[in-house]
């Protein structure tokens, strides 16, 4: 579930894919985490998975760290990784009443609220915790729940991960369409719209962001719906709270969006974002090049 053009999550694709053949078997939660636990291994012996990469990044946001502060840093990054690649099989066949184990929303209140005002919602996520539990998200309300994806070319593997994602409901548009999707959507009830919103952009330009005390490139696309549909924008924050377990909270950056400028809109969303990171650091998505295009020499002025 991701902005419709985020492109990391292929990342761990390759790596998941090798395992969706045993995922079709009924495994139990603690052969999962032994899968996990041989991954990270690999990671850690093997194969250094983009470690040069991770290393960057890291060294990026954390300058103040030592060469061995960062690299125990990438070593929890790893066991994190390693875990997020097995998360969808442990949660594949599980029942709702058993979800509460893995999945909590501290808050729904706040989309209950500002859904009962007749407020759609743009929900700007980041590659951070396990954002493919927000399939989930469906449960706690009755509004429409709207996410990209991106197919996968493997024709099995897709429908299998599209049907794992959705089968609480959640509608799931490719990611090619998403942004003119999400603009035009017209429905009753109001929308929630799950956006990650801190994806590189393609190519190298003018919007930028401080972000880490680096004005950094961004894409702006999950304000701009919200700008146009006046929606509200709320941020979820992410905790892991155990092995596999996450706690999602709901905070409100802006309640109506129309009147404000996509920069206005994004500086919220990255300075809760790095405060978030910066409380679990090992959860972010380090192995993706997120820098890879450098900084931006200065930061506009005006609507990006």
């Amino acid at each position: 579930m991701r902005n419709a053009q985020s492109m990391p999550w292929r990342e761990k694709l390759r790596l998941t894919a090798s395992l969706s053949r045993i995922g079709s078997a009924s495994l139990s939660v603690m052969t999962w985490r032994l899968f996990s636990h041989l991954i990270y291994l690999i990671f850690k012996h093997i194969w250094a998975y983009r470690k040069k990469v991770i290393l960057k990044n890291l060294a990026i946001c954390f300058p103040a760290h030592s060469e061995n502060e960062n690299a125990q840093l990438a070593d929890k990054y790893y066991r994190h990784l390693a875990s997020l690649i097995v998360e969808p099989f442990i949660v594949r066949n599980i029942a709702q009443k058993d979800l509460a184990k893995f999945i909590n929303y501290a808050n729904p209140s706040l989309i209950h609220q500002l859904l009962s005002e007749r407020r759609d919602i743009v929900l700007m996520v980041s590659h951070y915790g396990n954002w493919e539990y927000l399939f989930s998200m469906p449960l706690i309300t009755d509004s429409s729940v709207l996410a990209a994806y991106s197919p996968v070319s493997n024709g099995l593997l897709n429908e299998k991960l599209k049907r794992l994602r959705s089968r609480f409901g959640i509608k799931l548009i490719p990611k090619a369409n998403w942004y003119r999707s999400a603009v035009n959507w017209r429905e009753s009830k109001p929308t929630i719209f799950i956006n990650v919103a801190d994806q590189r952009p393609p190519v190298a330009g003018k919007n930028a962001i401080e972000f880490f005390g680096n004005h950094t490139y961004i894409q702006s696309g999950a304000a701009r719906i919200a700008i146009k549909r006046n929606s509200a924008v709320v941020y979820l924050d992410v905790h892991k709270r155990g092995a596999n377990k996450y706690q999602f909270r709901f905070n409100l950056l802006v309640k109506e969006a129309g009147g404000m400028q996509e920069t206005e809109i994004m500086k919220l969303y990255y300075t809760a974002l790095e405060k978030n990171i910066r409380r679990q650091p090992e959860l972010w998505l380090w192995s993706h090049n997120r820098w890879k295009f450098g900084f931006c020499s200065t930061l506009p002025s005006k609507n990006i």
